[in-house]
Order: structure tokens, then sequence, then C-alpha cells
């Protein structure tokens, strides 16, 4: 192959990225669009509400978050859950361990976390109360995560082939 076709593929592939990129914009704007639409009809069903309108200030801050975001070298996004720690499992060994005579104090000072996984829609005073329009607007922000990740993604891989398209 020639040094122009090779360019030439490299052109063709930065254009499939871009549109790649255009259409992941597309789904994720709407995604969002939906989402912010449907708080809004939630804080509209609860405008009589005493507490008012869903946000920071309604929050009853018991909730952790359930997903978290890993960067490899490369720079490439990956959204995993959070591990859930079994508390039935660790409440068992918790009691063999007290039972057994402790000769290292520093195993008294390591604590883990523990992390349930609850709903989020429990902060807003429990998830049986939430309006319909609520859960939807969760559900149309939890299908813009996975659109997010694909997004910076394809943003890298873009930026390395404009970077080696420059260097030709």
């Amino acid at each position: 192959m020639t040094k122009d076709m090779m360019n030439d593929d490299s052109y063709i592939g930065l254009l499939k990225l871009l549109a790649k990129y255009d259409l992941l914009l597309e789904q994720f704007q709407k995604s969002m669009a939906d989402g912010f639409y449907n708080l809004g009809r939630a804080n509209y069903h609860n405008k009589d509400s005493l507490r008012g309108r869903y946000g920071m200030d309604y929050w009853d801050r018991s909730y952790e978050g359930q997903l978290v975001a890993d960067i490899d070298g490369r720079g490439d996004v990956n959204i995993t859950k959070r591990e859930i720690i079994d508390t039935e499992n660790e409440e068992k060994s918790e009691a063999s361990n007290s039972q057994i005579r402790r000769r290292n104090r520093g195993d008294n000072e390591e604590k883990k976390k523990k992390f349930k996984q609850t709903d989020p829609l429990s902060m807003f005073g429990g998830s049986l109360t939430a309006p319909m329009s609520l859960r939807q607007s969760q559900s149309n922000f939890k299908s813009g995560i996975p659109l997010m990740v694909e997004l910076i993604n394809c943003k890298n891989s873009i930026h390395q082939l404009v970077k080696t398209i420059g260097e030709d």
C-alpha cells in the first residue's frame, strides 16, 4: 500500500468516528432532554408538597453512588458497579473474629466501609411514594450513562487519530 492509500484509510476512519460521535451525541441529547422533561413533570406534580421541588434540597443524604468510573492507561473510560458487601457474611466473620483472642491490635483499626445497594428514589421519601415521571426521569438519565462513556471513548479515539494524521 502506498502512503496516500494509508492516509486515505486514516481519513475514512476519522469520518466514521465523527459519524459515530454525532450519532451518540444525538442519542445522549435525547436521553438527557427526556430526563429533564420527566423531572419537570415530577416537580409539577409535586408543587403542592411541603418540601417543594426534587433536587439537592430534597435529598436525605442516605444514598451513595452505585457506579464507579475507571480510566485505564490509554484513557478509555469504563463504568462499573460498586462492589456490594454482603452484610450477613460480614457479621458472621466479625462474630468469629470476636471469639478468637486478638494478638494484633492493628486488625481492629482496619474497618471496611459497608455499601448496601439502595434505590436512589428512596432519597425522596421512599420508592413507593415517588411519582412515575420521577421514575421515568431516573431511567432516562441512567440510559445516558453508557452513551456518555461511549462519547468520551470515541472523542479520545478521534483525538488520537487526528494526532497520528497530523504527524504524517
